[in-house]
């Protein structure tokens, strides 16, 4: 790998956490972080960033110096962005250009982190050449964070992601595996929408594809999303299998019990074959993902000890020590 210094933002969210997890040897990781800081993070180069702050943003660049950043730092709460319109943009939208900027000074590639949420839902399988047409607030600043991007003059990767889960830090922000697994765990029933439909990713994956654009200097846009095409209690009912929990607990219930949520698409689905094709890379499915999850099983902190293996993990070597 070339690149050697590395700029994280974003870093204790459930993907910042894949990404280090997984981290090739040889870099030099810098991570920021803007409430609290994990413990697990407290043996790197660390600093709190608010990239609603221009200055803040030219201060952290200053200290790293990155050769690659990869920010994924944004409001990711689609219902709390509909609701706080103006605090969503200055975040998502004023802060991905604040990193930009800040981009082009110390001549840093840049690595975006997008969504499914950037399509309506209406038309799917979704390509990387499909058109834009987000049905919420979250998605629409997606797609100006996106166009920002693709006019900065910037070497750039825009990785569009769908619904991510796996272990995240104590404090981060939980995805839904891990809330239906505090439920059910407890013997609380859970209603899982039955009408909306995703390609589950395990994050893990998503941070090893990250890796693997930086490690073989492609630049575009790239899907990546789970193989398997599923409602969300079907997923729902796939997790309390693997994780032997009781699927009794887990009610269906069309998107329409959910009336105060913001609008979203019924069917992202993406179609992968480039990241496949260009990458040589393969996700894992629905039941390979989360039997590596429970295969790790207690989502503790200090999870992230020492270097990890690209190569080995991709191939499907060493999952337990991943």
């Amino acid at each position: 790998m070339t690149h050697k210094r590395v700029l994280i933002t974003g870093a204790t969210g459930i993907l910042g956490k894949a990404l280090i997890d997984t981290r090739p040897e040889g870099l030099d990781i810098y991570l920021t972080f803007l409430r609290e800081l994990p413990h697990a993070l407290s043996q790197y180069s660390t600093a709190r960033l608010d990239v609603g702050s221009e200055e803040q943003v030219a201060k952290v660049f200053e200290w790293a110096d990155p050769e690659v950043v990869i920010h994924l730092a944004g409001m990711g709460n689609v219902d709390f962005a509909e609701r706080n319109q103006s605090l969503a943009y200055a975040i998502n939208v004023e802060g991905t250009q604040n990193v930009i900027n800040a981009c082009r000074r110390h001549a840093s590639k840049l690595i975006f982190l997008s969504s499914n949420a950037v399509f309506c839902g209406e038309c799917p399988p979704y390509n990387e050449d499909s058109s834009c047409r987000p049905v919420n607030y979250y998605g629409r600043l997606k797609v100006i964070a996106e166009d920002m991007v693709k006019r900065s003059g910037l070497d750039h990767v825009i990785m569009r992601a769908i619904m991510m889960y796996g272990w995240h830090y104590p404090q981060s922000r939980a995805n839904p595996v891990t809330s239906w697994l505090d439920s059910l765990t407890e013997f609380r029933p859970i209603k899982v929408v039955s009408d909306r439909y995703s390609q589950p990713l395990l994050a893990t994956d998503c941070a090893l594809a990250i890796w693997e654009t930086l490690n073989s200097g492609k630049c575009g846009i790239y899907h990546i999303a789970g193989p398997d095409r599923l409602s969300l209690y079907e997923f729902a009912l796939c997790v309390a299998e693997i994780f032997e929990l009781k699927k009794s607990l887990i009610e269906p219930v069309p998107s329409v019990y959910f009336p105060d949520l913001a609008p979203r698409p019924v069917d992202t689905s993406f179609l992968i074959s480039k990241i496949k094709a260009e990458l040589q890379f393969q996700p894992r499915g629905v039941r390979e993902g989360l039997i590596f999850m429970r295969s790790i099983r207690k989502p503790v902190e200090n999870i992230c000890n020492g270097h990890r293996h690209l190569k080995s993990i991709k191939n499907g070597q060493g999952a337990k020590e991943a």
